[in-house]
């Protein structure tokens, strides 16, 4: 038998759990039918966000579902057609709005993301990558004082959460941050936030970090868990050859319920689709990450003037046809707080990211089989919480004992 370790699935989260358990000195074979880092880990926001404790669904979000379906081009929109085959997620993510679900489901995000920080650090500096972490601070922006009025509640929860924050005026925050135009009158900025400049390069680091520790990359399809008496004993891929391995770590983001599904376990894992607009050299010098509370948008400042703009939600099937009209829309958006800039080498974008209705994702064991473990559904969290779920894993399969609670993100919950 093996002792080697497979991780299926080299986006972000699959990136750091290899070289996490790398690190610890194990045998890591890492696999991707693809490039590494090319799926939904190439077009993300690209920022730490530490501050998101409170799960997408907030008490009372079930009476926005129906300006949802009418509205295709709105911040959370939900495609028709694909209404049937949501429903029983959407159902669950009205459950999770519940107050007493959302202060559980808040506690655990927090733990999370309270760390996640902290557990970069060692492999950022592995990696080399201290250069292309911006460690500046991120600024959310509020037309007027009603505006931010309404929001205090939601922040005041994530301070006892222990995220802190600073509430700013609209000279401060133009002081802060030079290329805001005029028209934002507050602000809310949190230190602790982060960016990478490139959240390809930034991965494709890690990765390479991960090679030179000893780690193996090969890219090749897994389709199926080998399993002998209970106990997952390797990968079976696409072109018939069995991978033996002591452990499985499936970390396949929307691509993970292949093997759910063969496990007979249901999960509600659906495609929460992002968006990105590209602008290489825009030409604005941006030094924070921003975030448009009114207009539910981000924009990541790119190295060397360059911006990528984010946002919007859409639920739909995995392999439904983009709206590029949602990534189109983020131009005007970001007009509104920038000013206007250069569009020469504009890209567009479009990625499936792996989302649970409780928004808080499955890390650790398979409930009844030995030699498996899980890591997907991080939503919009996959790179902040990358790190963080390699090290819970890897102490999970080193038998160390728990750093946190882990009840929270057992696959079982569901």
């Amino acid at each position: 038998m093996s002792e080697r370790i497979i991780v299926v699935g080299a986006g972000i989260v699959g990136i750091a759990t290899a070289l996490q358990l790398r690190l610890a000195g194990l045998e890591v074979l890492l696999l991707d039918r693809g490039e590494p880092a090319r799926e939904t880990s190439y077009g993300n926001a690209g920022a730490l966000a530490v501050s998101d404790v409170i799960p997408l669904a907030e008490p009372g979000v079930w009476r926005r579902l129906p300006g949802w379906l009418l509205d295709p081009l709105g911040p959370l929109a939900v495609r028709w057609r694909y209404l049937p085959t949501l429903a029983p997620w959407l159902a669950r993510f009205a459950l999770a709005s519940r107050p007493a679900r959302v202060a559980s489901l808040t506690r655990a995000l927090a733990a999370l993301l309270n760390r996640a920080a902290a557990d970069y650090a060692p492999l950022v500096a592995r990696a080399g990558l201290g250069g292309m972490w911006r460690r500046h601070g991120a600024l959310t922006l509020y037309r007027d004082a009603a505006e931010l009025e309404q929001a205090l509640p939601a922040w005041r929860r994530k301070a006892e959460h222990g995220v802190a924050w600073q509430a700013l005026d609209q000279a401060a925050a133009q002081d802060c941050e030079p290329s805001l135009r005029d028209g934002w009158a507050r602000a809310v900025k949190v230190a602790a936030w982060s960016h990478v400049d490139d959240p390809y390069l930034f991965s494709r680091g890690l990765l390479d970090a991960f090679v030179a520790a000893g780690g193996v990359f090969e890219q090749a399809e897994a389709a199926a868990l080998s399993e002998r008496g209970g106990k997952v004993d390797g990968v079976v891929c696409a072109d018939g050859r069995t991978l033996a391995a002591g452990q499985v770590i499936v970390a396949a983001g929307i691509w993970s319920d292949r093997f759910t599904r063969q496990c007979r376990y249901r999960v509600p894992l659906e495609s929460e689709r992002g968006y990105h607009v590209n602008l290489p050299k825009a030409g604005v010098d941006l030094r924070h990450f921003i975030q448009c509370a009114s207009e539910s948008f981000v924009i990541l400042p790119l190295a060397d003037g360059g911006l990528r703009l984010a946002g919007t939600v859409e639920l739909a099937h995995r392999d439904a046809a983009p709206d590029w009209r949602r990534a189109e829309i983020l131009l005007d958006k970001a007009r509104r707080i920038v000013g206007e800039f250069s569009t020469e080498g504009m890209t567009l974008w479009m990625g499936n990211r792996p989302s649970l209705p409780d928004t808080v994702p499955v890390i650790g064991p398979a409930p009844d089989r030995q030699g498996l473990y899980f890591a997907f559904g991080h939503g919009h969290l996959g790179l902040t919480l990358a790190a963080t779920t390699g090290a819970l894993l890897r102490d999970m399969v080193l038998q160390r004992p728990a750093s946190l609670d882990l009840h929270p993100y057992r696959l079982a919950r569901f």
